[in-house]
This record gives C-alpha cells, sequence and structure tokens, in this order.
C-alpha cells in the first residue's frame, strides 16, 4: 500500500462483536483497494479486540490504535483524525456497513469536482436486515446530485447531522476541526461545523451509508434518549450549535429551519420521555429545554403533525399532568397497533398455510379424477382392440365405422 492512500476511513469501537466483522469485510471488500481503515479499540470488553487483531493480521490496510480506557467516541475519532493520512477521511460507527463500491464513487465524485465535503444518503437497518428510509436524510432532501454547492443554497441538508460525510483531509487541517470530547452526540456539532465551512459542497445519493437500528440491551448509548446524560449533552451540542450559527450574519440565515429541526425531531423525542423518566430529567427539560423553545418563532411549528402541536402547548403551558397522560395514551395505542399488527401477520400466515393446503388438495383431486377418467378410457380402449382381434369382431368394428361415417355426412 502507498504511503498515502485515497481514503482513510475511521472507526471508533467499543464492545460490537456482535457486528464489527460484518463492519470491517463491507470495508475490505471494497472496488477501491486504496484505502486506510483506521479502527480506535475503546477499551472494549467483549471479543472485540480479539476480532481487531485478527483482522489486523489479515489486511494490512488496517490500522489499530488501543485506549488503555474507555473514553468515547469523540476522543477515539480525534485519535484517527490525527495519524489519517487519506486525501480524503470519512467515519463509519462499527455495527454499521457500507456499500461495496460507495467509496470508490465517492472518491470519483469528490476529486472529479475538487469537493472538500461530499454528503449522501443513508439507509436504516435492523437485525433482521430490514430496511427503511433514514428520516433526517429525507427531510435533507437527497433527490439528486448537486455538484460545487452549499449549505447555504441547500439549507435542509442541516438535517443530515449524522457522520455520514466524506471530507478532504486537508480542509478538516485547515479548519482545525475537531469532535467536543467527553459528551454524546458530538457528530451533530462537528456535521454542522463542516457544513457551514464548506464553499464547495457535493450532494451525492447514489451512494448509502448503511446505518443500523439496535433494539433492546443492544441499543447504542445515543439510542437510549430517556437517559439524563443524552439529554444533558444533547443541549450543550444544541447550545453549541446556536453558537456557530450566531456568529456571522451568513450562518444566522440558517437559524429558522435548523429551529425546525429541533422542533421537528430533536426536542420532540425528549419530550415523548416525560412520562418514564427521572425526576431530575423533568427538571432540565423545564430549566433548559422549555426556556430555549420559548424563543423560536412561531412559525417553526407550522409543519408538525396535530398530535405533535399539542404536546408542545402542554408542554409550554406547563399542563404536564396532560401532557403525559397523552403520552401514555399515544404510547399504549402504538403498543395496541403494533399488537393487531403482529397478530394480523400471524392471521395471515396461517391462511397462506391453509390456502397452500387447500390448494394441493385440489390438486390431488384433480389427479385423481384424471386418473380415474384415464383409466375408464384405457378400460374401454381394452375392450375395442379385443373385439377388433376377434375376425367377427373385425367386421362389426368396420361396419360400425362406416355407419358413423354416413350418419356424420347426413
Amino acid at each position: 500500500m502507498k504511503n498515502n492512500p485515497l481514503v482513510s476511513i475511521i472507526i471508533p469501537v467499543y464492545n460490537t462483536e456482535e457486528y464489527l466483522e460484518e463492519c470491517l469485510d463491507s470495508l475490505r471488500n471494497q472496488t477501491l483497494k486504496d484505502i486506510e481503515i483506521i479502527c480506535i479499540d475503546d477499551a472494549s470488553n467483549d471479543n472485540s479486540s480479539e476480532i481487531l487483531n485478527y483482522y489486523v493480521n489479515m489486511d494490512d490496510r488496517i490500522k489499530l490504535l488501543k485506549n488503555k480506557f474507555n473514553q468515547g467516541q469523540s476522543i477515539s475519532r480525534n485519535r484517527g483524525l490525527e495519524i489519517a493520512t487519506g486525501e480524503y477521511v470519512t467515519f463509519l460507527d462499527s455495527d454499521d456497513l457500507m456499500q461495496r463500491d460507495a467509496y470508490e464513487k465517492l472518491y470519483k465524485f469528490a476529486h472529479d469536482y475538487n469537493h472538500d465535503l461530499v454528503v449522501f444518503d443513508a439507509v436504516r437497518f435492523n437485525d433482521e436486515m430490514i430496511e427503511w428510509k433514514s428520516v433526517l436524510h429525507t427531510k435533507a432532501g437527497y433527490d439528486r446530485v448537486y455538484t460545487k454547492t452549499n449549505v447555504f443554497e441547500h439549507k435542509n441538508l442541516i438535517y443530515d447531522t449524522s457522520i455520514s460525510k466524506f471530507i478532504k483531509n486537508d480542509f478538516i487541517k485547515r479548519n482545525n476541526f475537531k469532535f467536543l470530547e467527553n459528551v454524546l452526540y458530538e457528530d451533530l456539532l462537528f456535521s454542522m461545523q463542516v457544513l457551514c465551512a464548506s464553499v464547495n459542497l457535493g450532494v451525492y445519493p447514489d451512494v448509502k451509508y448503511y446505518w443500523r437500528v439496535r433494539y433492546g440491551y443492544k441499543k447504542s448509548v445515543t439510542q437510549s434518549v430517556s437517559e439524563i446524560k443524552n439529554l444533558k449533552d444533547r443541549m450543550t451540542i444544541i447550545n453549541k450549535i446556536l453558537k456557530l450559527l450566531n456568529s456571522n450574519s451568513r450562518n444566522r440565515s440558517l437559524l429558522n429551519i435548523f429551529y425546525q429541526k429541533l422542533v421537528e425531531i430533536d426536542i420532540i423525542q425528549f419530550i415523548n420521555q416525560l412520562d418514564s423518566c427521572s425526576s431530575e430529567y423533568q427538571q432540565v427539560m423545564y430549566d433548559e429545554v422549555k426556556p430555549l423553545v420559548l424563543k423560536f418563532p412561531i412559525e417553526v411549528f407550522d409543519d408538525l403533525d396535530g398530535i405533535d402541536k399539542v404536546k408542545y402547548i402542554l408542554f409550554l403551558n406547563d399542563l404536564w399532568d396532560n401532557l403525559i397522560d397523552l403520552i401514555e395514551s399515544q404510547r399504549y395505542l402504538k403498543e395496541e397497533i403494533k399488537d393487531l399488527k403482529s397478530r394480523n401477520r400471524e392471521l395471515s400466515n396461517s391462511l397462506k398455510v391453509k390456502n397452500d393446503k387447500l390448494k394441493k388438495q385440489r390438486d390431488v383431486n384433480y389427479v385423481l379424477e384424471k386418473n380415474y377418467q384415464l383409466k375408464k378410457e384405457n378400460k374401454a380402449l381394452k375392450k375395442e382392440i379385443k373385439t377388433v382381434k376377434s375376425t367377427s369382431g373385425w367386421l362389426k368394428y368396420k361396419i360400425d365405422n362406416i355407419y358413423k361415417r354416413l350418419f356424420k355426412k347426413i
């Protein structure tokens, strides 16, 4: 491998043994071979470390850094940025995947137009490999290719604050971009910083980042929105982004669309936890979140669905009992709908099995009936052959056939 690969892929790893091999295989099998894969083992205590060692010995494109103790994704990603030598840098979470020709397409697109940043599409999927469109990327409007543009011409791009970015390494170094350390959701701030700084941005929806959703005990840290740390860190990041957007007049033009994203995506998910969260969580919602939302222009609530509008009205007017009743009722209805769908699937499967059995039975009956008819015809033919073989029978057969032909002509 050359000293300076075309693309550096940075992957923080912490306790993802179940998904890590699939993730690394999706990189090793890329059609673009001139890449470096930088893995940072964040003091995993499962089999992730053993898997990483195995892959390092198997592929010299993989570089491995090890944290002495668990420090989080932001510090791990920053360590990766320090040693990345690729012309372009991108990030991948260790439970996610990339399509096989992703980096070949991204590099060619970025290089042909000298883009300092390329954003691309994402697909959500679960352990059953069921796929659906990412809400954030749908809102961002990845409907066609754009070249040499920027976020101020396509403001909806700020909905995509995921880590799926393809960035020129020199652009990162010139702007001294780093991830804010010791907080969750650090990728939201990093994404906003690179979006605002880029004057030559490309939008390339043809490439898909496969973004895993994990359930139950497998949930990633940022999926556990009812945790108090998640809420506090989210507010830290939101305030940092607001400071960035208020830093100059150009950035301020993005404020309203950012407020709209907050009410549609970010804050509503925390409001929806108020029926099951701690008293400390509720206090942060009251002391920090509510004063922030009260500053938003009224028009940013216009596109919300009816139920979410009611939730904000109840939340901002301190009608917490009514709000919690509404959230509980909605949660109950969702569970009921989920149960009905499950029962409907079971019923559909049961009916399909019964229909298949009936179809097979009809087929058997048809074959039996056909077989019976053939046996009858065969018996008649045997009788006719026996008659023809005898002299008297042969004469009778000829006479019968003459009469039949005559009657046909009459």
